[in-house]
């Protein structure tokens, strides 16, 4: 079994056991027994209690066991496990709707295209930009030259 799986039942099973009672006899105890047995032990996990769940750091397959309990086990009644499904359809129709235009081609080339075109306009600005030499320039240029040729003719 993957290190990340044993992790995730390790923080379930101390959620669980920080739960009501009422909770955690709602889960059959074969299912109880496959979290506890399959667990990391060389894996601490501290659950902060004056913080809500949302803003600990819960591996995402923990969350997913969560959701899953709370499914199966936990909901009264037919309607309100509808309205859970309907709930949890609807956050993986947004969370599919961020990926597809996060890593929609169309737009990874669109984004592509501006910063060429970007570096183009840039290097045109820069090739339109005229060298001129200083007047003081020009005459150390030019008094230079007179001696270059004068010493080179006397040899």
């Amino acid at each position: 079994m993957k290190s990340e799986e044993k992790i995730a039942y390790k923080q379930l099973i101390t959620i669980l056991n920080n739960m009501e009672p009422e909770y955690k006899e709602k889960i059959p105890k074969k299912l109880m027994k496959l979290f506890e047995e399959n667990s990391a032990e060389d894996y601490e996990f501290h659950l902060d209690l004056t913080r809500p769940l949302q803003e600990q750091e819960l591996n995402s397959k923990t969350l997913a066991l969560l959701a899953m309990l709370n499914l199966n086990y936990w909901c009264e009644t037919e309607e309100e496990k509808q309205e859970l499904i309907k709930h949890y359809t609807e956050n993986e129709r947004k969370y599919q709707e961020e990926l597809r235009k996060k890593y929609n081609t169309d737009n990874i080339f669109q984004k592509n295209n501006k910063e060429n075109k970007q570096e183009e306009t840039t290097e045109q600005q820069v090739a339109l930009v005229e060298h001129r030499e200083s007047v003081i320039r020009k005459l150390i240029n030019k008094i230079k030259s007179i001696f270059h040729r004068s010493g080179s003719s006397r040899f």
